[in-house]
């Protein structure tokens, strides 16, 4: 009835994409880095939330 388009293919190749992933050799403090820099990025929207959730809580059990 609806036709469907085919998904055309990624002009990534996944397998080359992993296998050029593993050749890869960090630096010393890249470790350290990323793991700050994922901190900087999920805190924030996790308060965000939390926030949030806080607030509607209160506004319907508190008050």
């Amino acid at each position: 009835m609806f036709k469907r388009e085919k998904h055309q293919e990624s002009e990534f190749d996944y397998e080359e994409i992993k296998a050029k992933l593993k050749e890869t050799e960090f630096e010393k403090g890249d470790l350290m880095a990323l793991t700050i820099a994922a901190l900087i990025t999920i805190i924030p929207v996790m308060l965000l939330v939390l926030s949030i959730m806080i607030g509607v809580i209160w506004f319907i059990f508190i008050r």
